[in-house]
C-alpha cells in the first residue's frame, strides 16, 4: 500500500502494463497514454529517468527512492560497487510529467537511439522506453 502524497490518505498503486507506440516532437517529448498519466498523476509528476542497456526506464519518484534504499547496501569504498552505482547514477536524470507529456533529454534519448517513434512498456511499478528497432530485435529474441 502506498500513501497518496499529501492526502493521508492509503491507495495501492496502479500498475503501468501493456505496450504502447508513442511518437516524440523535435524537443523529445512524448504524450503519456491515459493509463500511464492517471497512475503517475495519483501520486507525483516528479520522475526519474535511467538509461539501462539500450532503453529507457522511468521510474516515480517514489519508486525510485525505493531502489535507492537497496542501492545503498552497496559499499562505496569497493571499487566494483562504486563501479556499479557511477554506471548507474551517470546516466539518471530528474523530469517531470507536464500537461500530460514527458520531456527526454537529447542526451539519454541519444544513448538509446530514440528518434521521432518509440514504444512504451509497462513493468508494473516503472516503464520503459525503447527505439522502435530496439524492441523489435527484442520481441524476436
Amino acid at each position: 500500500m502506498s500513501e497518496l502524497h499529501g492526502t493521508g490518505k492509503t491507495q495501492s498503486m496502479k500498475n503501468f502494463l501493456g505496450t504502447y507506440s508513442i511518437s516524440l516532437d523535435d524537443k523529445g517529448r512524448f504524450n503519456v497514454p491515459a493509463k500511464f498519466r492517471n497512475t503517475l498523476e495519483q501520486f507525483d509528476p516528479q520522475l526519474v529517468v535511467c538509461v539501462m542497456d539500450h532503453y529507457l526506464v522511468v521510474f516515480p519518484q517514489e519508486e525510485w527512492a525505493d531502489n535507492e534504499a537497496k542501492l545503498s547496501d552497496l559499499n562505496a569504498f569497493d571499487q566494483a560497487d562504486r563501479d556499479r552505482l557511477r554506471k548507474f547514477y551517470s546516466k539518471a536524470t530528474e523530469c517531470e510529467m507536464k500537461s500530460g507529456k514527458i520531456l527526454l533529454p537529447a542526451n539519454l534519448r541519444n544513448i538509446a537511439g530514440l528518434s521521432k517513434e518509440a514504444i512504451l512498456v509497462g513493468m508494473s511499478k516503472t516503464f520503459e522506453v525503447w527505439s522502435s528497432e530496439e524492441w523489435s530485435k527484442q520481441e524476436k529474441a
